[in-house]
């Protein structure tokens, strides 16, 4: 019973501290429409991918892994950032929405560099020059590497994208093999260059990613106590700032825009081999342009299926 009445006392206060008067606060003042759409385009963002999967035998879906994995990780992580938006915890939200954003960059990249038809087109990668052991050395020289020590891996890295991951597991652990993996500029460059980001400019994506680093590196206007100071609110309690919560939606509903044109180019050879695909795309296409007003996306999904 001890044991009970501390669980519940617990909940109580974890309950309290999830600050559910700011949430209601934050959709009773804040521009209703704009939390509407950036939320609902989050959920357009995991819809999608399962309606691009043809569902062939022909067809698994283990090919793209690399990049699903991230993409559901990138789902969980937009979400989670919408929410803590809506409770006051705006330096929270910018920070979780940056790691969403680089989620989607990562996953693209690394499904793209698991097959052959991309290693073979790089360019900013291959200007990524790092010296390890007085060598210089790129990270598809490093691909190369082990794909000459064992041949049946770059076969398995088609198959099952996602174990392109187990191979890199030692990169970041190193402190001289983890300079072989780009910045994330070059990787958005890189991105550019390969299609995965048309039709959007790599530069607005940089702007983007730029933006929200300062409040994952705490600048200090960039924290929610130095947000406060600069609207007169009082420094040390959670509260709902309009501006802040407007902006963060409108920025949160351009980096699922975003999102959904990364994995529709990642998925495109899926979307091309299969009419059913199209059919799904061009059902959801009205609720995309009209309804979420994903510019970006709408305008791939017309070129993909072939609407003017």
């Amino acid at each position: 019973m001890e044991n009970q009445r501390k669980i519940k006392e617990a909940f109580n206060h974890t309950f309290e501290e999830l600050e559910i008067p700011n949430i209601l606060s934050s959709l009773q003042k804040g521009e209703f429409e704009n939390l509407r759409k950036a939320h609902n385009s989050i959920h357009e963002f995991i819809y999608l991918a399962v309606l691009c999967v043809p569902f062939k035998k022909e067809v698994n879906w283990h090919s793209k892994s690399a990049f699903l994995l991230y993409h559901n990780e990138a789902f969980d992580l937009a979400h989670r950032s919408s929410l803590e938006a809506l409770a006051g915890y705006y330096n929270a939200a910018y920070s979780l929405l940056r790691s969403t954003l680089e989620l989607l960059l990562k996953g693209a990249f690394w499904e793209c560099l698991a097959h052959k038809e991309f290693r073979n087109k790089v360019h900013a990668v291959m200007k990524h020059k790092v010296k390890i052991e007085g060598i210089k050395r790129t990270l598809i020289d490093w691909f190369e590497d082990i794909f000459q020590c064992k041949p049946s891996i770059e076969e398995d890295f088609e198959k099952t994208s996602a174990a392109i991951y187990d191979k890199i597991f030692p990169i970041p652990e190193d402190p001289e093999l983890k300079k072989l993996i780009p910045i994330p500029k070059k990787i958005i460059e890189q991105l550019s260059e390969w299609g995965i980001l048309d039709p959007i400019s790599r530069n607005i994506i940089y702007e983007i990613y730029t933006n929200l680093s300062a409040d994952v590196h705490v600048i200090p206007n960039k924290t929610d106590i130095g947000r406060r100071l600069l609207k007169g609110e009082d420094l040390f309690e959670t509260t709902v700032i309009l501006d802040e919560l407007n902006k963060f939606f409108n920025l949160l509903h351009e980096v699922m825009d975003i999102g959904i044109v990364i994995e529709l180019n990642v998925l495109n050879d899926w979307i091309q081999q299969n009419g059913i695909v199209k059919d799904r795309l061009k059902e959801r296409l009205s609720i995309i342009e009209k309804d979420l007003q994903l510019n970006y996306a709408s305008s791939k999904i017309r070129k993909l299926v072939g609407e003017k």
